[in-house]
């Protein structure tokens, strides 16, 4: 378990099951290339810490790697929420991956030395960093394939938290890398207008937890907005900065 200082009994609790920590300070790329690092199974299987996977998910990875040469597997992801915003997260995000379909997604479960061939995440990533290692994977031939069993990812959030997270994903977008940044500009586009198509569609929500979950879709629009805007500033700012010292010199 790659932990980030946290201040629960997370670690205390890893350690008493039997779990060995390594304590990680940065982003979530960077936690994950750690434990790719620090791990020696033929196999890697990234779960984050508002995830649960079902009892039959790593069998079945495996067996579908090793019986049909597979590299890398799609795990079908549920969502749940556990407050209010979270239901209207997870009202969004589970419509979105039927948006998505067969076609969609982005593999969890991988054979570790393709990982390691591709030098893992980009760590200075805080958004999309799944989807630009997923890029260069199958540019370069992955195999992939789908499996039945779940995860669970459990959504609680509030507004404060949204926006202080996708403003750090907005100054994130800044470092992506020059080549690859129309990709996912232009799918997360599309994607989120299937996904509202999916919404409209959905029977069994109320009008309340609707709504929310589309004002939680423009906060993060708004929130990645300002972030990207305020690096480029900075950047600009420093870059000027720079030529004047140039200048002088």
């Amino acid at each position: 378990m790659v932990d980030n200082y946290s201040t629960d009994a997370t670690v205390s609790i890893a350690i008493k099951a039997g779990g060995t920590v390594i304590l990680c300070k940065g982003t979530q790329a960077a936690a994950r290339n750690t434990g790719l690092i620090h791990s020696n199974g033929e196999y890697v299987l990234f779960l984050d810490s508002d995830q649960q996977l079902t009892q039959t998910v790593l069998r079945e990875c495996v067996n579908i790697c090793s019986s049909i040469g597979i590299e890398a597997v799609k795990i079908p992801e549920v969502f749940k929420g556990l407050n209010f915003w979270g239901e209207c997260s997870a009202l969004w995000k589970n419509s979105m991956i039927t948006a998505w379909g067969p076609n969609g997604g982005i593999p969890r479960f991988y054979k570790r030395q393709i990982l390691l061939r591709a030098s893992g995440f980009r760590g200075e990533l805080r958004w999309w960093e799944d989807a630009e290692l997923h890029q260069r994977l199958k540019e370069n031939g992955l195999r992939e394939s789908w499996c039945t069993s779940q995860v669970f990812h459990y959504e609680k959030c509030s507004l404060h938290d949204i926006f202080s997270k996708y403003t750090t994903y907005g100054q994130s977008i800044a470092f992506f890398p020059s080549n690859s940044t129309k990709t996912p500009f232009g799918s997360t586009l599309k994607l989120t207008l299937a996904t509202l198509r999916q919404v409209l569609k959905t029977p069994g929500h109320s009008a309340k937890i609707f709504f929310g979950s589309l004002f939680l879709v423009a906060l993060k629009s708004v929130s990645a907005a300002m972030g990207l805007l305020s690096i480029n500033g900075q950047i600009a700012t420093n870059n000027r900065s720079i030529n004047r010292e140039v200048q002088v010199a």
